[in-house]
């Protein structure tokens, strides 16, 4: 049975002997036609010189170690008791796609860990950390042991970036060591005895998706940064919610630090940090020495030679000794090998559903906020329509005046003037007397008729055209306000890239866009006589009803007074005359005064009854001038001012309560799935 990586050495240390080896481990046989090469010692005086993975520069033999033989497929063998796991995950892969718009990177990754369940597979050990902190002299101290793996063995760790590049490279075991592009196979011990894969990832936009599908997570820190390395800025929440981690302080600790200063400076980095799903997550903390280990590594390998002499070997133990206690890599790696647990792709399927969760409930948490956000937009430009609105028409001709009295500049004090003006005609130019000795009763439509038509209310309509340009104003600003405020809501809120959106927007209507384009065009702008009709229309009431009216009752007025007027003096000559001689000449000269005086007094009459009913309908016309004015003043905001800005609210209000409709509906979903992943969870850990 081969023995336990890392325990010859770990008794070598403790004890201070030197090893009697029976046989050394059979070398590597590259996957080239060419021969074995044997590993050259060096000389007894000299330690030989090792290539570190983290200074790496030239590049390897191309045919050094080449890629494995083909070998066919084994079929898939699919993780027992994965069912549930997977249909939380096929839920959880809908909502992202289809729902909430969420990130098309978290859709991969659920894709992955799908994918991850049908094939069972070696577990997963990932390691990241920044440059400074040297996760690959880490990853190097780990997995080379001397007394287990031969010399082709640990050569291949550690010239395993020759050659490449600095992407994430996965370190599996093989019987025979070969290297394919970010992969790398070789019969090491830890990796025999772990049953996992060791995963370097390198910084970068895939980094969280190799963290997510690790089983297990170790973060290398630099003793100074810690955890605020900018390597470690992405990874280092999912790593936390994965619950599976360790941290590795990496190097000699600063004069001033000591162990317990550094956990309490990690411990407090860590409360700064949100864990989706875990307010307090558990890490395990070690303290290393890597740079150390791979010195005490050197040191066994020279004393292990069979050509060093006695006195280096002693010297070489001894170094070995010191080191390799100091670098404190042994209970690193004795921790590491069972950092594995038992039925690890489906706890780690199941966590990444976990964060998936997290991560789709955090999208309808930012959801909500902008329901909430999209709520005081609509209710800000339902309130800017309505106070525009609402000053404009304060500030209006039609609704200046009181109940008490008339206010200069209202309309009230507009008719009254015009009252004041025709009264003054009548009493003038068209007074009762005026009309007898001009005998012209035309002059009284004419002259009623073309002061209406000028100057009735004409103060009022200069100032209503005024106003027709202040709402034509306010039309423009409120309705660009609203086409503004539609398309900033239905506007993309993530950025571009793996993290942009795979669904619409929750607010984006292009029905909605083109409804309010189709009314701006619809909607005719308002013109300089807009709000003139209601005066247009009672002018033109008065000239065509009451004035005609007054007209012919002058006309009667006068013709009473003329026909009485003839009959009486007719009749007192026909008497005073022979034949008939009934009276005498002075008594036919006074009835005929009389009957001249009696016309006039009753035309009189006639004329001033026809005032009277001139102004009853003049009353009856203008005082429901006010009202028509107010009434189509109101029209005319509501239909050519506010209908814009009333529909775009209208529109996003109901986008709105669809969409808190459907996020209630997506958190009861997430909320079943959580509470289904927690059973399985509970279940898999019994």
């Amino acid at each position: 049975m081969r023995p336990r990586a890392g325990t010859g050495v770990l008794r070598l240390a403790s004890q201070g002997l030197r090893p009697r080896l029976v046989a050394r481990a059979p070398a590597i046989r590259t996957l080239t036609s060419r021969p074995l090469r044997h590993v050259t010692t060096s000389s007894p005086s000299t330690t030989p010189s090792r290539a570190f993975a983290a200074v790496a520069t030239a590049p390897a033999p191309a045919d050094d170690l080449a890629p494995p033989p083909p070998t066919p497929a084994a079929a898939p063998v699919p993780v027992l008791g994965a069912e549930r796991a997977r249909a939380a995950l096929n839920d959880i892969a809908t909502i992202l796609h289809t729902d909430v718009g969420g990130s098309s990177a978290w859709y991969a990754r659920v894709e992955a860990a799908l994918s991850d369940l049908s094939d069972t597979r070696r577990g997963r050990l990932a390691v990241v950390g920044d440059s400074l902190a040297g996760p690959r002299d880490v990853v190097s101290a780990v997995l080379e042991e001397p007394l287990s793996d031969s010399a082709d063995t640990t050569r291949a760790i550690e010239e395993r970036y020759l050659g490449t590049g600095d992407d994430t490279l996965a370190i599996t075991y093989d019987a025979r060591a070969a290297r394919l592009p970010g992969q790398l196979t070789v019969p090491s011990s830890f990796l025999s005895q772990s049953g996992a894969d060791v995963v370097e990832i390198q910084p970068g936009p895939d980094a969280i998706a190799h963290t997510l599908a690790a089983d297990a997570v170790v973060l290398v820190l630099d003793p100074i940064r810690l955890t605020t390395a900018p390597a470690l800025k992405d990874v280092l929440a999912p790593a936390l919610a994965k619950g599976n981690v360790h941290f590795v302080v990496n190097g000699t600790l600063p004069p001033s630090a000591t162990e317990e200063t550094v956990r309490a400076a990690l411990a407090e980095q860590l409360k700064h940090i949100t864990v989706p799903g875990t307010p307090h997550p558990t890490y395990d903390l070690s303290f290393v020495n890597a740079a150390a280990a791979m010195r005490a590594a050197s040191a066994l390998s020279a004393a292990l030679g069979s050509d060093a002499a006695g006195g280096a070997k002693a010297k070489a133990f001894a170094t070995f000794q010191r080191d390799f206690v100091g670098s404190a890599i042994g209970p690193l790696r004795g921790t590491l090998l069972t950092a594995i647990p038992p039925g690890y792709q489906l706890r780690t399927a199941e966590n990444t559903a976990h964060q998936a969760i997290a991560y789709t409930e955090s999208v309808l948490g930012s959801d909500r906020n902008v329901l909430l956000s999209a709520s005081d937009v609509v209710a800000d430009l339902r309130a800017e329509a309505t106070s525009g609105a609402g000053k404009a028409r304060r500030m209006s001709v039609v609704t200046k005046g009181v109940s008490s009295g008339v206010v200069e500049g209202s309309i009230d004090s507009s008719v009254a003037q015009a009252k004041a003006d025709i009264q003054q005609l009548f009493d003038g130019r068209l007074s009762w007397l005026g009309l007898v000795a001009r005998l012209r009763v035309d002059d009284v439509g004419a002259d009623i008729g073309s002061y209406i038509s000028r100057q009735f209310c004409a103060d009022t309509q200069r100032q209503l055209v005024y106003e027709a340009g202040q709402l034509s104003e306010l039309q423009g600003t409120l309705g660009a306000s609203a086409d503004r405020t539609a398309r900033q809501l239905s506007s993309s809120r993530t950025p571009q890239g793996p993290e942009a959106n795979v669904a619409g927007h929750p607010f984006s209507s292009p029905l909605l866009l083109n409804h309010l384009s189709s009314l701006g065009l619809s909607i005719p702008p308002v013109e300089p006589r807009t709000l003139l009709p209601p005066l247009t229309s009672r002018r033109n009431q008065l000239l065509s009803t009451v004035v005609p009216r007054l007209q012919v009752s002058a006309q009667r007025s006068l013709l009473t007074t003329y026909a009485l007027s003839l009959a009486g003096v007719s009749a007192s000559w026909v008497a005073c005359v022979p034949p008939l001689a009934l009276i005498s000449g002075y008594t036919a000269t006074g009835l005929g005064l009389l009957s001249v005086v009696g016309g006039l007094a009753l035309g009189q009459h006639f004329w001033a009854r026809a005032q009277r009913r001139f102004w009853k309908d003049w009353a009856r016309v203008t005082d429901m001038l006010k009202d028509d004015l107010v009434v189509h003043y109101d029209k005319t905001v509501k239909a050519l001012v506010l209908s814009r800005p009333e529909t775009a609210a209208d529109g996003l209000q109901e986008l709105v309560a669809k969409r808190e409709t459907r996020l209630k509906e997506l958190e009861g979903r997430l909320e079943r799935l959580r509470e289904r992943l927690a059973d399985q969870t509970a279940a898999d850990s019994t």
